[in-house]
């Protein structure tokens, strides 16, 4: 007895199963299908984030004006000791519009807080000296754009360019052969450049996206102001320029309102 009244109720309970599915399955007909949810990459974003950076810079020096020994004529510098790397911060504000189901535009902002030593030695052919020199990079604000295509909806591949200035600290230099050698600090203005890069950035919920990108930023070439020391202008006897280029690793987490 006890049996026959457990199996019509397990009859009566897969009964009901299949009516309420019935009864849902006709009431989606009638209401039509339902859209899939979609997320838009339209909005702002705010970021933090770090990464690995590399600065090489190539010191270029030649003899001054004030050097008349015809066997310096010509001459050119050789250097070694070139750049340094190590980590960073970085902050991120940007903006993204999603131009269609496949392309995304968008601008951005970074600072990034930078620790890193450079050293170098140059050394001037046909002139008895050595110059010896060493730098922080402090500091290193962006502005850039970036092109994208989604390759699914949650994940964008984009490629990125903009403008980088970076902050350095004074230069200690010493010049070794010279009678007494020489050692002055020089005062050495922001170096600013172009940055190209790529990356990808992928949605972890509505609002969390994590990115990644590789970049390299040019800062050109500039003449390195060598100081006045005794009354002597050690720029009419040396000209040096640098040429600092700096390659990235980044990420960042990104919140997206």
């Amino acid at each position: 007895m006890m049996a026959r009244n457990f199996t019509a109720a397990m009859i009566a309970a897969i009964a009901a199963f299949f009516f309420h599915s019935s009864v849902i399955q006709a009431q989606g007909l009638k209401d039509g299908p339902v859209s899939p949810e979609t997320t838009s990459w339209t909005g702002i974003y705010v970021g933090v984030g770090g990464g690995f950076s590399s600065l090489v810079s190539e010191f270029d020096g030649k003899p001054g004006s004030g050097v008349t020994d015809p066997g310096a004529a010509g001459a050119r510098a050789s250097f070694n000791g070139l750049g340094s790397s190590g980590g960073f911060g970085t902050v991120v504000l940007g903006a993204d519009y999603q131009v269609n189901a496949q392309w995304v535009v968008g601008a951005f902002g970074e600072y990034d807080f930078e620790d890193m030593t450079s050293n170098v030695s140059v050394d001037i052919p046909g002139i008895p000296l050595t110059a010896r020199a060493s730098l922080d990079v402090q500091g290193k604000a962006s502005v850039g754009a970036r092109l994208g295509y989604l390759f699914s909806p949650d994940t964008l591949w984009y490629v990125a360019g903009g403008y980088s200035r970076m902050s350095l600290s004074d230069v200690k230099l010493n010049v070794v052969g010279s009678d007494p050698d020489i050692s002055a600090t020089i005062n050495v203005p922001s170096l600013s450049g172009v940055f190209v890069g790529a990356g990808a950035e992928t949605r972890i919920t509505e609002h969390l996206s994590l990115r990644a990108e590789y970049r390299y930023t040019d800062f050109g070439s500039g003449k390195v102001g060598l100081p006045t020391i005794d009354g002597t202008n050690l720029n009419e006897f040396v000209d040096v320029h640098v040429s600092p280029g700096m390659q990235e690793g980044r990420a960042s987490l990104n919140y997206r309102f």
